[in-house]
């Protein structure tokens, strides 16, 4: 019987686990265009409802700004989005989407909506997320500790729609 501490059998479990170990799924993945367009869907139902067009702020980290291009490119006329690298400026966004790691917790004010992905929202640090299915379909996600600290509501027929964390 071979020994299973040999070079040959730990790299073969490696390479087969390794895969199982990184794949981070639908639910992990980090906001993109789709996601982002989705996620724009729910400033309708805020109350009380923005003006039009709304002003969103798409925040990345250091050196990603091509990545919040590339999402901002894909919402539509409703909004009126900028990209803001790490640091950077949020004010007067109704919205803050987070794309990457940046937590923006800190630096939002009263009223403003962080969106992120569904870590960033498990965690508290996002009052929104959106989870997209394999089927095309999309549900949204609140922390509602994080909703509540925003100070930020949604009209009772969006409530209907969201899971609640």
């Amino acid at each position: 019987m071979r020994d299973l501490r040999s070079p040959v059998r730990h790299g073969l479990l490696a390479g087969l686990l390794m895969p199982m170990l990184t794949w981070a799924g639908p639910a992990l993945a980090a906001v993109d265009g789709p996601t982002a367009t989705v996620a724009i869907k729910a400033l309708n139902f805020l109350q009380p409802k923005p003006a039009k067009p709304t002003p969103v702020s798409l925040v990345v980290d250091s050196g990603h700004a091509a990545t919040g291009d590339a999402v901002k490119s894909a919402l539509g006329a409703d909004v009126t989005a900028k990209v803001v690298e790490g640091a950077g400026d949020v004010s007067g966004a109704v919205a803050v989407i987070v794309i990457g790691s940046i937590d923006v917790s800190g630096k939002t004010t009263a009223g403003q909506l962080i969106i992120g992905d569904m870590a960033c929202m498990e965690a508290g640090k996002c009052a929104l997320a959106v989870e997209r299915q394999p089927s095309g379909a999309a549900k949204y996600h609140v922390n509602t500790a994080a909703l509540a600290k925003a100070g930020v509501s949604f009209d009772k027929n969006f409530q209907m729609l969201v899971t609640a964390h």
